[in-house]
């Protein structure tokens, strides 16, 4: 994508700072991957709003939330959430508005009138576009969201593909942009003391820590974790298994069946005891980071993902990577990141491999370490970002 935002200058002329941009992020505000952008956008200058169905329970300040009005069954909640939503667009005036995902915010965004319209940034989830091909509503909704954007934003050249070949948008229109890590993460030393890590959660100093890096769910394939790790749990006395519980969804129907999955998982580790924790409470980034440096495994196999950066957080936190054998870990692995791939059936691929692998070599954590650093950094990034923002907002002013 051409770099309009650094043309040549004139002799003797002064750079000029780029007008801030008013962006409206429509996403749920409880995500940590919205509050990180709204805040890293909000840090270079810019006005951002963040419009959500769910409910906003922090109160950030350097950014805006505001969510749909709730307390009504679910066909008059979405007549004004359309109202409110064109109320909040209005009040913003934005030069963009980008959606994350193609779930209830994509579909939010068929509220917004399609003429005069600002320009749309689609960022689609892997799982809901999978979701999809099951489900004819979500593909129709999929559909029509792609059709309005004016540029969508995957994470793996997978999901560009996908887009373009079943939802027929054009590949200029589809920008692959990896979300990275944050810096303060990246240039964190290694001043942090993973015993006092360790000790915080339960986990023995000698262990040989797996910790799986995704949310609790099948989605992430969780039960299949803790079966492979039982296995091998019977030959290495030394192995100790970290789940997540992770951020308690929204819905109360998926918050039913979190809790549901996770009482199953507490009755499966039960012959496990000692070597099996649970961690329930949602954790921030800088403390995921610590448990990720008092790791030496991280897990993430689902069927299907996009460029996770959970995944990429743990490579640069020096963990061993297992992951699933799929098409975005495959491309990180084809551009230089050391990795395990896990084929199905995958309980028996992961409980070899926990069987006898070790933690990574310090060579090999740090050429992850460099390659994270290089190739996934945070600022750069949002600043990718920034420019594709100016990019759709002048050309839907030509």
């Amino acid at each position: 994508m051409p770099d309009h935002d650094h043309a040549p200058r004139r002799p003797g002329t002064r750079d000029t700072p780029a007008t801030p941009l008013r962006v409206v992020l429509l996403a749920s505000a409880p995500s940590a991957h919205t509050r990180r952008w709204a805040r890293d956008l909000a840090m270079r200058g810019h006005e951002v709003t963040v419009c959500s169905w769910h409910e906003a329970s922090l109160g950030p300040e350097d950014w805006r939330a505001a969510s749909a009005p709730a307390g009504a069954c679910l066909p008059l909640r979405v007549v004004r959430a359309g109202y409110w939503l064109r109320r909040e667009v209005r009040r913003a005036r934005p030069d963009v508005i980008h959606v994350h995902s193609l779930g209830v915010h994509g579909a939010l965004s068929l509220l917004l009138p399609a003429r005069k319209a600002v320009p749309l940034v689609i960022t689609p989830w892997g799982s809901e576009l999978r979701a999809a091909d099951r489900h004819p509503g979500r593909a129709l909704v999929a559909r029509l969201v792609l059709r309005r954007a004016a540029r969508v934003v995957p994470t793996s050249r997978e999901v560009a593909e996908l887009v373009a070949s079943r939802y027929r948008v054009l590949r200029s229109r589809i920008t692959v942009l990896s979300w990275g890590v944050p810096d303060v993460l990246l240039d964190a030393g290694d001043d942090a003391d993973p015993e006092v890590t360790r000790a915080k959660y339960g986990i023995p100093a000698e262990a040989t820590v797996v910790l799986s890096v995704r949310s609790t769910s099948e989605v992430y394939r969780t039960r299949e974790i803790l079966v492979a790790f039982t296995r091998a749990a019977r030959v290495r006395l030394d192995l100790f298994l970290v789940l997540l519980a992770g951020h308690q969804p929204a819905h109360p129907g998926a918050r039913s069946a979190q809790q549901g999955y996770l009482a199953f998982l507490r009755a499966g580790a039960e012959d496990l005891a000692g070597r099996v924790t649970i961690i329930d409470q949602p954790l921030g980034h800088a403390e995921m980071f610590s448990l990720m440096r008092a790791s030496d495994a991280a897990i993430s196999v689902p069927r299907t993902d996009q460029r996770s950066s959970s995944v990429l957080e743990a490579a640069a936190a020096g963990c061993r990577l297992l992951l699933s054998d799929i098409a975005p870990y495959r491309e990180l692995v084809a551009e230089g990141l050391l990795a395990d791939l896990l084929p199905d059936p995958l309980v028996s691929s992961l409980a070899d491999v926990l069987s006898h692998a070790g933690p990574l070599d310090a060579d090999d954590r740090l050429s992850n370490r460099k390659l994270i650093s290089q190739a996934e950094r945070g600022s750069l990034k949002v600043a990718e970002l920034e420019r594709l923002y100016r990019d759709v907002a002048r050309e839907r002013a030509v």
